[in-house]
């Protein structure tokens, strides 16, 4: 398994990596089951929160009727997840077997508010002990017993990387990955609403804010065995800013699903559908767009799927989110898009991720 880490092509092979199980809790439902639903149904969550802009309009935000706040409510998010995701498995425990298991957070990025590394440690730590599992170096070796990622949606990729070196050195016999967040704060809303880059009543290119976590279960699995895999990943840089700073040529996205096709071993013509992280802001949109008429010149356009029009943008669980929703998806007998698809994520610092996944029937 190799990366290049020039900027321009940040490739990284997974390997045979296979989502055994998967958990999501979101404002469509505190299982992934319902939220599936509601998916497939093109519903969503959204209404008015506690939160209002400088004219004393309320913002209208994706979220669950909790009564908690602050990290008890995201650490109660984590828990819900977890057991999501156990209670699909043959042997629940197993998933909290820290001999076994290696646990990582996919955390916002850190230049968000609320992104201390320290604290998602530990809400995760928590969630664990809240699960009854005491949570150790996985294979009680030197490494942490909780890795956190700070690279909000596009960290995707780097968790996937870490999770395969884990299985590959077998530092573990499964992964756990994580991806928790919420945009439900007052820093948070804030900061995008004094960048004009909310959904509010007067500006039509922004995102409801969101609130999310997702677990995925990752094993090391045979090249054809029966799931969902992960066949490719790749990261890239884009020199373009959200801000209009500097416009966006689509480069770096271009870049990172042709570096994943590749690690997948699979031609974009091969590809169904594209399932992007595109939350309501035009640039983010255009940039897609752009990008997969590169990739697919001359080949059939792709089945588009979004997320961010049914649980609202949810930053750094939007990776985890895809993937289980996939899970589910993809083996679907009738309502599957594909068994060749690509996720795609992008981050206002310009990292950009795409991941191949594929699923193999009985």
């Amino acid at each position: 398994m190799s990366t290049a880490t020039n900027g321009k092509n940040n490739g990284v092979r997974p390997g045979s990596m296979v989502v055994a199980s998967a958990g999501l809790c979101c404002s469509l439902g505190y299982h992934l089951d319902a939220a599936v639903c509601a998916m497939r149904a093109n519903m969503d969550h959204f209404r008015e929160s506690g939160f209002f802009n400088g004219a004393s309009d309320p913002i209208r935000a994706a979220s669950l009727p909790d009564d908690i706040f602050g990290q008890d409510r995201l650490q109660l998010w984590i828990e819900y997840a977890i057991r999501d995701c156990a209670r699909h498995l043959h042997e629940p425990h197993s998933l909290l077997d820290s001999a076994r298991t290696a646990l990582i957070v996919l955390a916002p990025e850190s230049g968000r508010p609320h992104a201390s590394q320290t604290d998602y440690v530990d809400m995760a730590q928590a969630a664990m002990s809240a699960l009854r599992a005491e949570w150790l170096p996985a294979g009680g070796g030197d490494a942490p017993a909780v890795t956190v990622i700070a690279q909000g949606r596009s960290g995707l990729t780097a968790a996937l990387l870490l999770a395969a070196r884990y299985l590959a050195a077998a530092e573990a016999e499964q992964v756990l990955l994580i991806g928790v967040d919420s945009y439900l704060n007052a820093a948070d809303i804030n900061d995008y609403l004094a960048e004009g880059r909310l959904l509010v009543p007067g500006n039509s290119n922004g995102f409801l804010p969101g609130e999310a976590a997702a677990a995925l279960l990752l094993r090391p699995a045979l090249s054809e065995s029966t799931g969902l895999h992960v066949k490719g990943a790749a990261m890239a840089n884009e020199a373009g800013r959200q801000d209009g700073s500097v416009p966006s040529r689509a480069q770096g996205l271009t870049q990172a699903v042709r570096s994943a096709c590749e690690q997948a071993g699979v031609l974009p013509s091969a590809l169904s559908f594209r399932l992007g992280d595109q939350n309501g802001e035009q640039f983010y949109a255009r940039e897609a767009a752009d990008a997969f008429t590169r990739v697919m010149f001359g080949e059939h356009e792709l089945t588009l799927l979004t997320l961010a029009d049914k649980i609202g943008e949810v930053g750094a669980a939007t990776g985890p989110a895809m993937l289980a929703w996939m899970w589910r998806e993809m083996a679907h007998p009738t309502l599957s898009p594909g068994n060749v698809g690509v996720v795609h994520l992008a981050n206002d610092d310009g990292q950009r991720s795409a991941v191949v996944l594929q699923y193999y029937g009985e």
